[in-house]
């Protein structure tokens, strides 16, 4: 349970750009979500803008402020991770908890409960959602975990940021 009174996502606008591109700076975030320069983050997220964007991507608010990003999309729109993480009819997930003071909070659980319900609804005629965080992201499992998850299997993934050590591959199906 959050200690906040109201946690939610909405889909992310051309203001939370900036702010998205400084939390991925951060090195709490940095640590998991690898080195692509600002510039190259600027351009992803801006095309993410686009309402034909394969990524949807959201902004985790608490009471109504930015607290973090969460996106989802079909993992059969990206080939590579498709075959990598080798499930079935899945909808990947990523996200991100913008500031360390708001971590250990129950806010990812909450957000990831959220992000679940709604790529389903996004996606009806897929089954599954995953999310392949590092294995020493303890925070991000543990997330998981408490909202629904299954772990799966540990794989090395040559898409996964860091790419060094392993990744824990976790399942939510429909």
């Amino acid at each position: 349970m959050s200690n906040y009174s109201q946690t939610t996502i909405r889909p992310i606008k051309a203001e939370d750009i900036e702010p998205l591109l400084d939390w991925l700076e951060a090195p709490h975030v940095k640590q998991w979500w690898g080195v692509e320069s600002a510039k190259t983050n600027r351009l992803k997220y801006q095309s993410r803008l686009l309402a034909d964007a394969l990524t949807r991507v959201f902004i985790i608010q608490v009471d109504h402020k930015p607290a973090g990003m969460i996106q989802c999309y079909r993992h059969c729109d990206y080939p590579d991770c498709d075959s990598e993480i080798g499930i079935d009819n899945a909808i990947g997930i990523d996200y991100l908890i913008a500031t360390p003071e708001l971590t250990g909070k129950g806010i990812g659980t909450q957000a990831i409960k959220m992000m679940t319900r709604m790529a389903l609804t996004l996606f009806p005629n897929l089954t599954t959602v995953v999310a392949s965080p590092h294995k020493e992201n303890i925070a991000s499992r543990r997330a998981l975990e408490k909202a629904g998850f299954n772990l799966v299997r540990e794989a090395k993934l040559a898409s996964a940021y860091p790419a060094e050590g392993l990744s824990c591959i976790y399942e939510r199906r429909r």
